[in-house]
């Protein structure tokens, strides 16, 4: 795990996409612990990362080695921070974004930050009791419109479509679109300042 500890008030879980913690993650937890928040990176694959070539044998890691039931653990970590922390986010990325989504019920988070998790459509059924806010790629592998009506019509929830790929957020995958990175960025950020 990457723990970046500065006894800020407020703690941030970073939850990575199937690589693994790399350079983009680290990149996110840097950049978090600068914004004055204590980060906290599992590392739920627990092993080096996978190269992005590695797309398929990386996926077929976390759902055999890992899987969607890791939520619990992130939930044991959220409670585990309620003792030491004013407040507690999420912020995952594609299977690390379904994963934070799966803790949208838990009493003790905070708020939740989704970024392009395309399982989310897996646990269409549940019902945050915290502030969530999602950003989808238009041009996902999976009908992202429909999912966002069926999203859209619950309580607690923000969310954006923007004009990109999947993995459009991190600047070392082929998807990276600057633009849209930045409008994202825009969009955590106005979404933070008002949980804090």
């Amino acid at each position: 795990m990457i723990e970046k500890v500065d006894n800020n008030k407020n703690a941030i879980i970073i939850l990575h996409e199937i690589y693994g913690i790399n350079k983009f993650i680290e990149e996110v937890c840097a950049e978090y612990s600068a914004q004055r928040f204590d980060v906290f990176c599992p590392d739920m694959i627990q092993r080096y990362s996978f190269l992005y070539s590695q797309q398929e044998e990386a996926y077929s890691n976390f759902i055999r080695n890992v899987g969607f039931e890791y939520y619990s653990k992130i939930e044991d970590l959220i409670s585990k921070l309620k003792l030491t922390y004013e407040k507690v986010f999420i912020i995952g990325f594609s299977v690390g974004a379904t994963i934070a989504w799966r803790c949208c019920e838990h009493p003790e988070c905070d708020a939740i930050i989704c970024c392009y998790g395309s399982r989310i459509r897996d646990y269409i059924w549940l019902e945050p009791s915290c502030p969530v806010l999602m950003l989808f790629a238009r041009h996902d592998s999976f009908n992202v419109e429909n999912l966002a009506e069926q999203l859209m019509g619950k309580e607690n929830i923000e969310l954006h479509l923007l004009e990109a790929h999947h993995g459009f957020m991190d600047s070392y995958s082929e998807y990276f679109s600057e633009k849209q990175a930045q409008i994202a960025a825009m969009h955590i950020q106005q979404f933070l300042s008002k949980q804090l």
